[in-house]
């Protein structure tokens, strides 16, 4: 005979409001846990140079992560540069940028690539250089952080 009842172990999902992200957020029960922050990133028609900042530039709070994903993607229709390379530059106060990447890699035309970078910095932000000469980049990236 059982002197306590078994502990529950239903896995229940759960919405709460995140007051500092001003949204709903989705998790489980058995962990309290958010979904993972997600934050995307585009670039539209961009010539060939290099260190080019996005449409819309977004620093990523990455300070309290336990993992953090990029995914960069060249499949839009109109992009036809063959070589670009997206590179990730951290600060560790929010004030002063990586000249080198922290992190980077390189993707031809149509090609979507998944990278994981460690944790540790501050904040970080993305470029992209664009390699081709006479042609438009449209790249997407998307930036996941597991806190």
């Amino acid at each position: 005979m059982e002197k306590y009842p078994a502990p529950e172990r239903v896995t229940r999902e759960v919405t709460w409001w995140d007051p500092d992200r001003k949204e709903w957020v989705s998790g489980v029960k058995t962990t309290f846990r958010g979904l993972p922050a997600t934050t995307v990133i585009e670039w539209t028609n961009k010539s060939a140079a290099t260190d080019i900042s996005p449409d819309e530039d977004k620093e990523v709070d990455v300070e309290a992560a336990e993992s953090v994903a990029i995914q960069a993607s060249t499949t839009d229709p109109n992009n036809t540069a063959t070589s670009v390379d997206v590179n990730v530059e951290t600060s560790l106060d929010g004030v002063t940028w990586d000249t080198t990447p922290y992190a980077e890699m390189n993707l031809g035309d149509a090609e979507i690539k998944t990278m994981l970078i460690e944790p540790g910095p501050f904040k970080i932000r993305v470029r992209i250089d664009n390699n081709t000469g006479g042609s438009r980049a449209d790249v997407r990236v998307i930036v996941k952080v597991r806190e």
